[in-house]
């Protein structure tokens, strides 16, 4: 094809996107180009086709099925627990060397400490809540 006019300005066209003065340069260069108005023939056949499709939500069912896959179930837990085994491999450490050195007491070993207590805390309150919840919860044995 020698004209590509029509690549820059044949769906502007047909979305109606042209003004007036435009829209009519371009009439007058199709009355003249055959493989524009080829092209646009074409284009206007995709666009019609296009239209006709409707695009379908997604079921419940499919919804279900997604949320209840092994993937997507286990996706965020395994992330988890990623980052409390690195969380507590790091204060781990850390507490490690403050029990090492321990003659020398800086901010920075305070700090740790600090972090280290409440890390704890966090954890035996949520494994509490986790257990207090498992124990009064009557929906224990309705499969989800």
């Amino acid at each position: 094809m020698a004209c590509d006019r029509i690549q820059n300005d044949g769906m502007r066209y047909l979305d109606g996107e042209m003004g007036e003065e435009e829209r009519a340069a371009f009439e007058k260069h199709l009355e003249q180009c055959s493989d524009c108005r080829t092209v646009l023939n074409e284009f206007g056949k995709l666009r019609a086709f296009t239209g006709r499709i409707k695009m379908r939500d997604p079921t419940d069912e499919f919804w279900e099925g997604y949320w209840k896959s092994l993937y997507r179930r286990l996706e965020r837990r395994v992330a988890w627990i990623f980052v409390i085994a690195g969380a507590a491999l790091f204060l781990g450490y850390e507490l490690y060397q403050v029990i090492r050195h321990f003659g020398e007491i800086t901010f920075e070993k305070f700090a740790l400490v600090v972090l280290f207590v409440g890390f704890v805390l966090l954890l035996i309150s949520v494994i509490r809540e986790r257990v207090h919840h498992y124990k009064v919860d009557k929906y224990k044995d309705i499969e989800r």
